[in-house]
């Protein structure tokens, strides 16, 4: 048995321009949009996922800390962290806290942490897991490390000193659409699925269990109603690309009973307590 639990680290408002891309545009029509756009979206979850399985306990991203309200831990030089998104998170709202009330210690009770990307909202709690493996997609550390990355929503100066992540290819068997796939677990059950687009290297986690399957999106798609219409977001370079991870999410989703979670989408929680399959 394979349990999945949603953890809320704080929420995070967007304009409305990087939820939805309008269509046609390219990738620097979309960051234009984005500083044009005066609609904000209401203010939406950072989810981190804790899945429980037989090997151990794995966090699949750790959400973003309460450091973002603090002066100079936002690079101002960059006009997209300082005028176009929006954190707030509490001190007890990080993960450390949230897991230390369900009776799970982060330094200690956690086998690992499995990032999609590593985007500031995605690594943001990685302090509290010093003990634990930090596995990620190396195409999305390497491009995280650069300037584009820096660009685009990545903190690696405010990474952990010891961070050395455990990086892993798409090296693996194919998994329902996907043409190659990277197991994190011995069973297989639990494993990384190419889904680039939303940034460079992105992965999704698939959880594998017996009645149904859980798809953890990270940030490939906010919400399902993107998902299903086939709309990128405003975030991503290769708006293409990402196009084609949304139609390979579909397509797994649509094979077999599964549950689509991504990193911020406020019904998620919700449909993962009723068990809600998509469809």
């Amino acid at each position: 048995m394979i349990r999945v639990t949603a953890i809320e680290t704080g929420k995070a408002r967007m304009k409305t321009a990087q939820r939805t891309a309008r269509e046609g545009r390219g990738a620097f029509g979309r960051k234009i949009d984005i500083f044009r756009d005066r609609e904000w979206t209401e203010p939406l979850p950072i989810l981190a996922f804790l899945v429980e399985h037989p090997e151990g306990r794995f966090l699949v991203d750790t959400g973003d800390t309460w450091r973002n309200s603090v002066p100079g831990y936002l690079p101002r030089w960059n006009p997209f962290f300082t005028r176009e998104v929006e954190i707030k998170v509490a001190p007890h709202e990080e993960i450390g806290p949230r897991l230390l009330a369900l009776g799970i210690d982060p330094a200690r009770d956690i086998d690992a942490v499995i990032l999609t990307h590593f985007h500031h909202d995605h690594t943001g709690g990685l302090d509290h897991f010093p003990n634990a493996r930090i596995i990620g997609p190396r195409l999305a550390y390497d491009a995280a490390r650069g300037l584009g990355g820096r660009l685009a929503g990545c903190l690696p100066q405010r990474w952990p000193i010891w961070l050395r992540p455990e990086l892993v290819d798409m090296d693996g068997p194919a998994l329902g659409p996907f043409p190659a796939s990277h197991p994190v677990t011995a069973d297989g059950r639990v494993a990384l699925v190419p889904t680039p687009g939303h940034s460079p290297g992105h992965a999704s986690v698939v959880v594998l269990d017996d009645d149904v399957a859980y798809f953890l999106a990270g940030d490939a798609t906010y919400d399902l109603d993107n998902l299903r219409n086939g709309r990128t977001d405003g975030v991503t370079n290769a708006p293409a690309e990402a196009a084609r991870s949304l139609a390979a999410i579909r397509d797994f989703a649509l094979g077999r009973p599964t549950i689509v979670l991504p990193a911020h989408d406020p019904d998620g929680p919700a449909r993962l307590a009723a068990r809600t399959l998509y469809a």
